[in-house]
């Protein structure tokens, strides 16, 4: 697989993932596609100011997409800190797909010394996330209320440490 950087062209990959109740099901539901298209362009003005990495996962040997990956940094747990974050298109789960998208992202993090350490706050209610995040080499923190577009969310606090 590839990790492609997102574009503005990948707006509608964006609408298409985050408007589907499937897809957000863990995530509060699905989002409104205006904070939907405006969230995509908040994210490249990120990228633009080196503040996040957003990627499409492509297949290695054709231009299908597989779903998408992030890495951004927070302010909430300290300097040097980033969020990592994952959706796969329903057809292409259960492959191990974003286990090796978090493993190609988490390389690329490691040779940038501003990113000591990456989080990614998966609900508890999501035992796949949960179960890739464990996979790829975090450490469970505990539980926590997230809050975010959709309310408080109930999650859990993986962390690996790069340093």
């Amino acid at each position: 697989m590839r990790l492609v950087p997102i574009t503005a062209e990948d707006e509608d990959l964006t609408v298409r993932l985050e408007c589907d109740p499937e897809m957000m099901l863990h995530i509060g539901g699905p989002r409104p596609e205006a904070d939907v298209r405006a969230a995509h362009k908040r994210r490249l003005d990120l990228i633009q100011q080196g503040e996040a990495q957003m990627y499409k996962v492509v297949a290695e040997d054709c231009d299908e997409v597989l779903g998408t990956i992030g890495i951004w940094k927070i302010d909430w747990k300290g300097p040097q800190t980033y969020e990592m974050g994952w959706f796969v298109l329903p057809q292409h789960q259960g492959q191990g797909i974003a286990a090796e998208a978090a493993r190609l992202i988490i390389s690329q993090a490691r040779s940038n010394p501003e990113v000591r350490y990456v989080h990614a706050y998966p609900a508890v209610t999501n035992a796949a996330s949960n179960a890739i995040a464990r996979k790829i080499g975090m450490e469970n923190q505990g539980e926590f209320d997230n809050e975010g577009f959709a309310g408080v969310l109930r999650c859990n606090d993986w962390c690996i440490d790069l340093g």
